[in-house]
C-alpha cells in the first residue's frame, strides 16, 4: 500500500479495510447489543435510560384542563467515550525471521512480503482484541449494570481507574442456592420473569446460563420430576435438547411455562493480568430480552505525520506509522464505544451459588 506523506488517505483506506474483516464471536453484544448508532462526530456521547412506569391517568373534575404528570425515569447523561487502543510493531528481527507456516530451513518468501503479511494478520488480531473488550463490556453491564474502566498509561504499567454505572437494581440471590437438589429453580425464575414483566411490561424470552448452570438444571429435584414423567403436561411445561449452536453457546432447551430460551454461554477471554476468565460467570443465569442495549461510539482524532490534527468518524480506527530511525513500523488500532442498555429493568441477573 503506497503510503501518503500526510497518511491521512492511508487511515482512510485502513479504516475501509477493517470494516470489511469479518469479526470474532461477539455473542454477548450481537444478542443484547445488536443496535449500533451513528457514530458521533466527536468523543461525547449521549446515554439515555429509563424505567418504565405503569401510571394511572387522574381522575378529574368536569372542566379541568387536565393534571400534568412529571416525565420522570428517564436520564440523560454525557460521556466522554472510553477509549481502547492495541498496537504492534514491525522491525528488521521480525520480518528477517521465518513466520509460521513457511517453510522450516529455506523459505523464499522475501522480508518486504513478511512485513505486509505481518500487517495483514496483525489487521485481523488487534481488530478482534478491540471486539473482545466489547463483549467483556457486554459481560460487566449484564452482571454487574456498571462498566469498570482500567486505563494504561504509555508505559503499559500506570493505570487509573474509572467507572460508568446505570441506575440499575436488578441482581438476585436466591435463598436456596441452585447446586441443591431441593432447590426451588422453576420459583425463583418465575419470580425474575414476573418482576421483569411488571416493571418494564415486557415479557422476557432469553434465559442465559454460566457453564455450571446445566448440571444444577438436571439435578434439580422438581425439574427432573417433571422431564422423567412422559406425559402431555410435563412435556409442555419444559423440554430439553442439549446441542452446541456455535463454540461459545451451547443451546439447552426451552422452559415453555415461561416464554423462556434457555442457553449455556462458555466464551473466556485473556484479561490484563494474563489470566484466563469467563465472560460470565459459571453460576450466574441472566434473565431479559435480545436488543436490550445499544452500541455507542465517538469520533477519534489523531495527529498526522505533517503534524495536523484530524478526526474520523468510525467504529474503528487503524494508524499505521514509521520510524526510519528505528528502522520499525507500528500498527495501532484505537475504538471509543460504549454499550447501553435501554430500558433498566428488562433483565435481572441470578448468583445461583
Amino acid at each position: 500500500m503506497p503510503i501518503s506523506p500526510f497518511s491521512i488517505q492511508e487511515t482512510y483506506d485502513l479504516i475501509g479495510i477493517a470494516s470489511q474483516i469479518k469479526s470474532p464471536a461477539t455473542y454477548l453484544v450481537d444478542r443484547f447489543f445488536g443496535e449500533k448508532m451513528p457514530v458521533s462526530y466527536s468523543a461525547f456521547v449521549s446515554i439515555e435510560t429509563y424505567k418504565r412506569g405503569r401510571h394511572l391517568a387522574p381522575y378529574i373534575v368536569k372542566g379541568a384542563k387536565g393534571v400534568d404528570i412529571n416525565r420522570g425515569g428517564s436520564k440523560i447523561y454525557t460521556y466522554k467515550a472510553p477509549m481502547v487502543g492495541v498496537r504492534r510493531t514491525i522491525g528488521l528481527q521480525e520480518i528477517e525471521l521465518r513466520m509460521i507456516g513457511e517453510q522450516p530451513i529455506f523459505s523464499n518468501v522475501k522480508p518486504e512480503e513478511r512485513a505486509a503479511r505481518m500487517l495483514a494478520n496483525d489487521l485481523v488480531e488487534l481488530q478482534g482484541m478491540i471486539y473482545n473488550r466489547m463483549n467483556q463490556q457486554a459481560a460487566q453491564i449484564l452482571q454487574t449494570g456498571r462498566v469498570t474502566l482500567k486505563g494504561y498509561a504509555d508505559d503499559g504499567i500506570t493505570v487509573e481507574e474509572d467507572e460508568i454505572a446505570f441506575d440499575w437494581n436488578g441482581a438476585v440471590t436466591p435463598t436456596v442456592k441452585w447446586n441443591q437438589a431441593d432447590a426451588d429453580i422453576y420459583g425463583d425464575l418465575r419470580a425474575a420473569s414476573d418482576r421483569i414483566q411488571e416493571d418494564s411490561g415486557t415479557i422476557p424470552t432469553l434465559m442465559l446460563c454460566g457453564k455450571n448452570v446445566e448440571q444444577y438444571l438436571l439435578n434439580n429435584t422438581a425439574l427432573y420430576k417433571w422431564l422423567s414423567i412422559p406425559n402431555r403436561e410435563n412435556l409442555s411445561m419444559m423440554n430439553f435438547a442439549p446441542r452446541y449452536t456455535s463454540p461459545q453457546a451451547r443451546f439447552i432447551g426451552y422452559l415453555n411455562a415461561l416464554n423462556l430460551e434457555i442457553v449455556s454461554y462458555m466464551e473466556q477471554y485473556t484479561d490484563d493480568d494474563g489470566q484466563i476468565k469467563p465472560f460470565i460467570n459459571p453460576d450466574t443465569v441472566i434473565i431479559g430480552n435480545p436488543g436490550l442495549g445499544r452500541q455507542l461510539f465517538g469520533a477519534i482524532t489523531l495527529m498526522d505525520r505533517a503534524g495536523q490534527w484530524n478526526s474520523y468518524a468510525a467504529e474503528i480506527v487503524p494508524w499505521h506509522n514509521f520510524n526510519q530511525d528505528a528502522q520499525q513500523s507500528s500498527l495501532s488500532m484505537f475504538s471509543r464505544f460504549l454499550l447501553v442498555p435501554r430500558e433498566l429493568s428488562s433483565w435481572i441477573c441470578l448468583t445461583v451459588k
